[in-house]
């Protein structure tokens, strides 16, 4: 359990730090990649470009564009990606460093939505990539890193993030818990979230990531993934926010093999 929790505060750590990077040149960074830098090298060669690649612009991360909903009906103000505490983060989140704030809008976001990416924070590949993190911007030592990538992951792990988390700010944790769920589109499994986190800034105001929790299984142990599923469908209705994104558990591979 406390590996678990230093590896999701590593999550929580990087969603500072590449917030502003990642969000405002991830076009860049997916137009100079030169190819799955998760196929090609070990997690130990990553550059800081292929952690954003990873986090932001692969398998594992899906970004979605919705109405701002909050600002018609008379709510809005900015929030912060980031400013999360020194130390570690979790399976969902990612190493937190620096300080920096986010605007509204990220780069190539159409005009009056707002940008939120979904990351299958539980995989190998997103560990890595968060523990890799944390060591080019001397949070950790490369001695440790094992010690963070053997904890066990036991659910899968959803994280949702984004420059304006408005939406988040008046929503305790059991209502989100209540409103998330996870199917598999081939096996027709459909489970309910058994946990949602909310992180904030450290003066509290601001939401900075939410990490949900999902059973691998259901109570009479049917697997959510069908063998050769296609799509995991991630599904979050709350007010002024509907979240539904599909990962393919196909495209969900490393040097390892299949990793979600």
């Amino acid at each position: 359990m406390e590996k678990r929790r230093i590896v999701a505060d590593l999550s929580r750590q990087a969603v500072v730090r590449a917030g502003v990077a990642a969000l405002l040149a991830l076009a860049i960074v997916a137009a100079a990649r030169a190819g799955d830098v998760w196929k090609t090298k070990p997690f130990e060669q990553w550059t800081k470009n292929d952690v954003r690649q990873i986090l932001y612009d692969s398998p594992w991360a899906r970004v979605q564009y919705v109405p701002q909903e909050w600002n018609i009906n008379g709510g809005g103000g900015k929030s912060e990606m980031g400013r999360a505490p020194g130390g570690t983060v979790s399976a969902a989140q990612g190493p937190a460093g620096g300080a920096a704030e986010v605007g509204q809008q990220a780069m190539g976001t159409p005009q009056g939505q707002a940008a939120y990416y979904v990351r299958w924070n539980s995989s190998r590949t997103v560990r890595e990539a968060l523990v890799r993190d944390a060591i080019l911007v001397g949070n950790m030592k490369e001695a440790d890193a094992p010690k963070y990538l053997s904890a066990p992951i036991t659910d899968y792990e959803v994280v949702v993030i984004g420059p304006d988390m408005t939406p988040f700010g008046k929503i305790s944790e059991d209502e989100l818990k209540a409103k998330a769920y996870l199917r598999g589109k081939q096996s027709k499994v459909k489970v309910n979230a058994t946990s949602a986190e909310i992180t904030r800034s450290p003066d509290g105001r601001q939401v900075t990531a939410v990490m949900f929790s999902f059973p691998k299984k259901t109570t009479d142990g049917k697997d959510i993934a069908a063998p050769q599923e296609k799509g995991l469908q991630f599904v979050l209705n709350i007010k002024d926010l509907n979240l539904n994104t599909t990962f393919d558990p196909r495209k969900m591979a490393d040097q390892k093999g299949s990793d979600f």
